[in-house]
């Protein structure tokens, strides 16, 4: 069958109203089948529905991206994220569950099906108007986010145009830019501030309608941590405080000194190079032509699926003031069986790792849509998910001559100086939302220096009293993306981190076993819980002395930290 260019597909708003009349609908056909054969009819039609009614929404809320100021899609993103948010599935969860036919359920779609859903419905179905009114915050958020803008030099500049002065090898434009950043979120702090209130008062409430002690209880079973949780993620963030943030600490007395600076503040971070950071030898289209080649040459497999996306339309990484900056992101478009990678390329170094992590979804979503008839299957659990793409990132490194020439061994001390910096950042995070869920009452100043304590902590070996005003009124805080709108999810991004690096160090042993167990965790897709998934792929479960220890050496070994 011939897949539809993106720019192809029509969108048009889902009748929720109608989708909810289908479910019961086939709800009732799955509890009055007679035969396993009617129940598999009946649910492949609900699948076929559902395929169609989710792709109208992802289409909103990535045309919703591309262009940040199209208020069509702004509200059209804004109202099926809510929407779906609300919808309710439980009646043919419950109808599948009672069914006289479970083993044969196992039988035909996998026994982590029956599973699943067991799980789902133990989050609840209660609060659906609250899960709605969290999408709408979120919602409002990226709306203030996109709307910010910049006085730097006497010019009012986005997001995007400001991004390029703050990594500028000369301190005076550096520091002036990431002074208009913090002096923009500073004047509009008490704005964002009052969104996250009520989102954590929101979440809360969500939590307590589902008969869970606390957010953090219910956003584990969300996050499908069923085997693990806050005892194991505690463990995790213990290790990376004593193993890796004195590694960190280490690194930037190595910067000020390969800077020549008298003391590395927050004015220089991310600055690697006295001649600058590695930067891309062209844009978007460049990029993409390099990846090409990239994969052409890594696997067969990997190539045939790029080139399709590509000639299809399904990559949108090109620079647009338009679009919202900081972030990247791969979806699936259901109804063709085909990932959609957006970016937003900057000319900075990011750029590569945020195509080539991007592609690492398209890989795994791609080969769990193949797959699989479930779609419960084409996702993965959360914490598997970043894997595919953070490996990816690493499977890279040898063909980073092809985005960067004579430079490609800066880009990869670059991205290799970023895994240890996102696997402490994450955990920061992750340390940080356990305070702000835990706490009695949110109290703006309480959090805001609750943040900024451990950020600190975490960030040993910066000095931050360049920015001290800006800190104390929360210009970090609001910027952090994940607290808003990933409430713990950042945390997967450095358990993914962790299992990357094992999986580069099989790489580097043997590069087609390497490529074999990255094949084999792709295909996986949503068909095993987390820890069977780690272990049938021969991998230490990342929150584990034995894996950070690994990361650990395996980081000093490469940045000659030793």
């Amino acid at each position: 069958m011939n897949k539809k260019r993106f720019a192809e597909i029509h969108y048009n708003r889902p009748d929720y109203t109608a989708y909810a009349q289908r479910i019961a609908k086939y709800a009732l056909e799955i509890r009055g089948a007679n035969t396993m054969n009617e129940l598999s009819n009946a649910l492949e039609s609900f699948f076929t529905d559902r395929v169609c009614v989710e792709t109208m929404e992802t289409v909103a809320f990535i045309r919703c991206y591309q262009d940040c100021t199209d208020r069509f899609y702004q509200e059209e993103m804004q109202y099926t994220q809510t929407q779906a948010a609300m919808t309710d599935l439980s009646p043919i969860y419950d109808a599948l569950l009672a069914s006289p036919y479970r083993d044969a359920i196992d039988d035909k779609f996998g026994r982590q099906f029956l599973r699943k859903i067991e799980k789902e419905l133990a989050l609840g179905k209660n609060g659906l108007e609250l899960l709605g009114r969290e999408q709408e915050l979120i919602a409002q958020y990226q709306g203030m986010i996109s709307a910010m803008r910049f006085t730097y030099e006497g010019k009012e500049i986005s997001s995007a145009e400001l991004s390029k002065y703050k990594e500028s090898r000369d301190l005076a434009a550096r520091k002036s830019a990431r002074e208009a950043a913090r002096k923009a979120f500073a004047a509009k702090s008490e704005e964002f501030l009052n969104v996250l209130k009520e989102l954590v008062e929101v979440r809360g409430r969500i939590a307590r309608a589902n008969g869970y002690a606390s957010y953090l209880e219910y956003a584990n079973m969300e996050k499908g941590r069923y085997s693990y949780g806050e005892k194991e993620l505690v463990s995790l963030c213990r290790l990376v405080r004593r193993e890796l943030v004195p590694l960190k600490k280490r690194l930037y007395m190595e910067f000020k000194k390969r800077l020549g600076l008298t003391r590395y503040t927050a004015d220089d971070t991310g600055i690697y190079f006295e001649s600058g950071n590695p930067a891309p030898l062209g844009d978007a289209g460049f990029l993409l032509e390099q990846a090409s080649r990239m994969y052409g040459q890594m696997d067969k497999d990997f190539s045939a699926l790029f080139e399709t996306m590509r000639s299809g339309g399904y990559f949108d990484c090109a620079r647009s003031d338009h679009k919202i900056t900081g972030m990247g992101f791969c979806t699936e478009i259901y109804t063709e069986k085909l990932p959609f990678i957006f970016g937003n390329c900057t000319g900075r170094h990011s750029d590569v790792d945020i195509l080539v992590h991007e592609f690492g979804h398209a890989i795994q979503m791609k080969q769990s849509m193949d797959r699989f008839s479930v779609p419960e299957y084409w996702e993965m659990p959360n914490d598997l998910s970043e894997i595919p793409s953070k490996v990816m990132e690493q499977f890279s490194y040898e063909y980073a001559p092809l985005f960067f020439g004579g430079r490609a061994g800066q880009f990869v001390e670059t991205h290799l100086i970023t895994v240890l910096q996102e696997i402490c950042s994450f955990c920061m995070t992750h340390e940080f939302e356990t305070f702000l869920y835990t706490a009695d009452t949110f109290q703006p100043e309480t959090v805001i220096a609750e943040y900024n304590r451990l950020t600190e902590i975490y960030d040993a070996g910066i000095d931050y009293s360049v920015c001290r005003n800006y800190m104390d009124a929360g210009a970090l805080l609001v910027q952090d993306k994940g607290v808003y709108m990933f409430p713990r999810y950042l945390v997967s991004y450095a358990l993914s981190d962790i299992s990357a690096v094992s999986m580069r160090l099989i790489y580097e042993s043997d590069r087609e076993k390497g490529l074999a167990v990255y094949k084999k965790l792709c295909g996986m897709g949503g068909s095993m819980e987390y820890n069977e998934a780690v272990n049938t792929l021969g991998l230490p479960l990342p929150y584990t002395e034995e894996a950070v220890v690994a990361v650990r050496d395996y980081l000093a070994g490469k940045l000659a930290l030793s």
